[in-house]
């Protein structure tokens, strides 16, 4: 029998047991496929990382991921907490306020930002989006609003069109006029997953410009039936998603970037904040998407 050390990282989060939770393996030596499966079924997490060595020229490290039943071609979560969880046991080099990492994902390169202050520690990690994509939404409000379980005039009265955007992961973004609607919406999961599905969907993602806290911008709530996740306390790559379509339909403007707070996940218990920054000026736009990361757990799994 073995034994292996992991840390869990909290993304999006600046408290312990808030944000979207990561189990980091930065060590996992010589588990094959199979044993980085099982060992990710066994802990009941959403998602574990798995730290390896990197085998393309000017990766710094390398990172494998993984849900209870899956390997992932991509979680930027997960690779915000696993460079957070190599930086904070010093495996990996802060070279100062900035640290640009180039992290290996399968056979492609991401970008990764660790922010560094010498009195606070790390302040921020982000990660580049992938390009952006917008198509048609979902024009049948009294569907849509059905199975969100909310009257169609709380999406009407926006005057904003719902919109499938791309970043990575294929977003319906729902506008609705107020913070309670929001709250108190108790999506049917059924309902809402066939309307994705037969979008080519991957998760809806539901906003309104009121907010729990007067320093975000938006309130949000993202709903992933069609990835096996009722409501996700925070997604980094729809946040981006929603950054490019408020930019789209003027809500801000990026002359030539712009800035978003987005606050997500207290319904769950776990109070997130993504924050997004889009570059207007390239094209597509550079979404980099990021936040705080907080140490909740430590310690050892036997396999």
């Amino acid at each position: 029998m073995r034994k292996v050390y992991f840390i869990q990282a909290d993304v999006f989060s600046d408290s312990p047991f808030g944000g979207n939770p990561v189990v980091v393996v930065p060590d996992p030596g010589p588990m094959t496929s199979d044993e980085m499966q099982s060992l990710s079924r066994g802990m009941s997490f959403a998602e574990t990382a798995f730290v390896t060595q990197p085998t393309l020229d000017g990766a710094d490290l390398a990172v494998r991921c993984f849900t209870a039943t899956t390997e992932l071609a991509y979680s930027g979560h997960q690779l915000l907490g696993a460079a957070y969880v190599m930086a904070t046991e010093g495996r990996i080099e802060l070279t100062g306020e900035l640290t640009e990492l180039q992290v290996q994902v399968g056979k492609q390169l991401l970008p990764v930002t660790v922010g560094h202050d010498a009195e606070r520690g790390i302040t921020r990690v982000s990660t580049l989006e992938c390009p952006v994509g917008h198509q048609g939404g979902f024009e049948n409000y009294g569907q849509l609003a059905a199975a969100l379980s909310i009257d169609p005039m709380a999406i009407l009265q926006t005057g904003l069109p719902t919109e499938i955007v791309e970043t990575g992961l294929r977003c319906l973004i729902v506008p609705l006029t107020s913070l309670a609607t929001l709250r108190d919406m108790l999506p049917v999961t059924q309902a809402l997953d066939e309307i994705l599905q037969d979008q080519g969907a991957h998760c809806a993602l539901v906003w309104c410009r009121d907010t729990l806290s007067p320093i975000n911008d938006v309130h949000v709530r993202v709903f992933a039936p069609p990835l096996g996740v009722p409501e996700d306390p925070a997604t980094g790559s729809a946040n981006g998603a929603l950054a490019s379509y408020l930019v789209r339909h003027g809500v801000i403007e990026a002359r030539p970037r712009a800035s978003l707070r987005c606050e997500q996940g207290s319904e769950l218990g776990r109070p997130s904040v993504v924050e997004v920054e889009i570059d207007s000026e390239s094209s597509p736009p550079r979404i980099w998407v990021g936040g705080r990361v907080q140490r909740s757990v430590e310690g050892s799994v036997f396999y």
